[in-house]
């Protein structure tokens, strides 16, 4: 089964929507530190479309790319039921394009670590890059190799709610710094349960090599926070959050 194929209908009813809303604000706190050049937004990887509609209702015009196509109709169910207008797109992060570019992108939720090699990391950068308009500003977490070895090996974690119940088995890879996650899925459909299974992997990358290939591809690193607040990462910081900013335009000064 693709991934996200059968988690996508109760993906915010098992408690993944709780990122999202701690994230809206967050982000509005990081524009006022990083200003963007205008009011046109990629959410790459924009799942259930959480922070996509937030976006749309603040006024920003929101383009949401997703690679998968049971996500985008959650996404698009969501947006009506508030009343925004979000363009909706099912692209591959890698290879995803917008016209015309956009002043802000952003990819969370630990989205990048599903690209397994460098290549595909760099060439996201890359994409993003190409995306953004002069002075534009990306922004992104990632899981350290950190939180991976510690929260994501030989771990099992359950959630239930009234809709479904989600069991999370994890295996970390050392040596190549990796975590497979088993997700099983219960859903209740009237007296029955529907079951999916997926199979979720995180690739672990130091903050080193991230910032190398960012600056690679013609981005500028300007800042790298604990997510969540904007104290500088330890070395047990579990999520980094990334501020970069393509070259250019009057909001990179």
């Amino acid at each position: 089964m693709t991934i996200y194929e059968g988690y996508a209908a109760i993906y915010d009813a098992s408690g993944q929507l709780s990122f999202s809303l701690r994230m809206i604000p967050y982000l509005e706190e990081l524009l006022a530190l990083y200003p963007a050049p205008g009011r046109r937004w990629l959410e790459l990887a924009c799942g259930t479309g959480t922070v996509a509609a937030a976006l749309a209702r603040r006024g920003w015009e929101v383009v949401g790319a997703d690679g998968s196509a049971a996500m985008l109709t959650q996404a698009k169910a969501k947006a009506e039921a508030v009343g925004v207008t979000v363009q909706w797109s099912q692209q591959d992060m890698r290879q995803v394009k917008v016209a015309p570019p956009c002043d802000v992108a952003t990819c969370l939720y630990d989205s990048l670590n599903y690209m397994l090699t460098s290549e595909d990391l760099q060439t996201v950068f890359r994409r993003v890059q190409a995306a953004l308009e002069p002075g534009g500003l990306f922004v992104f977490d990632m899981n350290t190799p950190w939180a991976l070895a510690t929260y994501w090996d030989d771990s099992t974690y359950v959630t239930e709610t009234p809709e479904c119940t989600v069991i999370l088995e994890s295996d970390f890879d050392a040596y190549r710094q990796r975590t497979t996650v088993r997700v099983t899925c219960f859903q209740q459909e009237g007296e029955l349960y529907r079951k999916a299974v997926e199979q979720h992997t995180e690739q672990g990358y130091p903050r080193e090599h991230i910032a190398t290939l960012l600056t690679d591809v013609g981005l500028q690193i300007e800042g790298m926070y604990h997510c969540f607040t904007f104290q500088p990462p330890t070395a047990a910081c579990p999520r980094i959050l990334w501020a970069a900013r393509k070259p250019g335009g009057s909001a990179a000064g």
